[in-house]
């Protein structure tokens, strides 16, 4: 097959999803297009055999999850690394802010752990989408480019844990570079994918608010963390929330709305160090301290640091609160 052949392929495969689709709905031959479409999928894979393990999914593919088929621009073509079998699997999207706070990133890797029983699908990007993949056991990144392209290069090493213990996903063609529209194209995957998509930090033009617009066309759920009103990086969340989105108000909260049970919940391993301040924050709200002023200025700890250590008691079912004041369980 010389190059010529390889961009004629490239053209059939860079036709919308809405022609395609179309075409197959038509009284002409849908069966005949889509054996043609198949031994083009064949040659396409053929040509592309210098990309190792490259796989493809189509629309009418046993693998192709029917959340994505259900929308009103699916992508007719997935190539994909991985495993796809995390497709047809239990899914939450988490989107935020590339410049996320340290609020946000603690908040971020609580919820994940919190629902350590789903695949958790995001775009792989800076901040929240990397944290929450970094974090989640397993998870789907969703790429606005060719799927043999890591972008951010900073993500590297990202990229390579999904690829060999996830699923990494693009419509677009092996070698397509990212422009200002694949990636607000591409949310609308992310979103799909998912009954519930969650919202961590998000600024006033952040890029998951479209993650979040594409969930409310397709009658998904929208989840969001509420934030200080006085940071740039709450805007997007809070607006969300007074639009009518759900917020997450505490850990224990989230569970309940995903229907998590404490023994669902994984345990992670912990040092010495965490250990030991979990232990002083019980003894301290045990003792009247139960409020996250007073348990800062007696642990003379980083606010971050209890923050989280307070989301996973909250987790770990020891801890719960109400109206600012913390109280202990069992």
């Amino acid at each position: 097959m010389n190059i010529l052949d390889i961009i004629t392929l490239k053209e059939v495969y860079k036709k919308s999803n809405k022609e395609l689709l179309e075409y197959t709905e038509t009284d002409t031959s849908p069966t005949l297009f889509k054996e043609e479409f198949e031994e083009n999928k064949r040659k396409i894979v053929q040509s592309l055999d210098k990309i190792k393990d490259l796989g493809i999914i189509t629309y009418w593919d046993e693998e192709y999850p029917d959340l994505l088929k259900n929308i009103n621009d699916p992508p007719v073509i997935l190539y994909y690394f991985g495993d796809p079998s995390l497709l047809k699997s239990k899914t939450v999207s988490i989107v935020g802010t590339r410049k996320t706070t340290d609020y946000g990133k603690s908040i971020c890797i609580e919820i994940t752990k919190a629902l350590s029983s789903y695949t958790v699908v995001s775009g792989m990007a800076y901040g929240i989408d990397s944290i929450a993949q970094r974090n989640a056991k397993k998870t789907i990144a969703v790429l606005g480019n060719g799927i043999d392209i890591i972008y951010p290069k900073s993500n590297e090493s990202l990229y390579n844990k999904i690829k060999e213990e996830g699923l990494i996903i693009s419509e677009y063609f092996p070698g397509t570079r990212a422009t200002k529209y694949t990636f607000p194209y591409r949310n609308r995957i992310i979103a799909a994918l998912s009954e519930k998509t969650i919202v961590v930090e998000a600024a006033k033009k952040s890029g998951s608010l479209i993650t979040a617009r594409y969930a409310l066309d397709y009658g998904r759920e929208v989840l969001a963390v509420p934030g200080d009103i006085t940071r740039l990086n709450s805007y997007g969340t809070n607006y969300l929330i007074y639009s009518g989105a759900t917020p997450i108000i505490s850990i224990q909260h989230l569970k309940e709305l995903f229907g998590i049970t404490n023994l669902e919940v994984e345990n992670y391993d912990e040092n010495p160090e965490e250990m030991e301040l979990k232990e002083k924050i019980l003894k301290l709200i045990n003792e009247g301290n139960n409020n996250l002023d007073s348990l800062c200025e007696t642990l003379k700890e980083d606010v971050s640091a209890i923050l989280s250590t307070i989301m996973q008691l909250e987790i770990d079912g020891k801890l719960s609160q109400e109206n600012g004041t913390y109280f202990t369980l069992n």
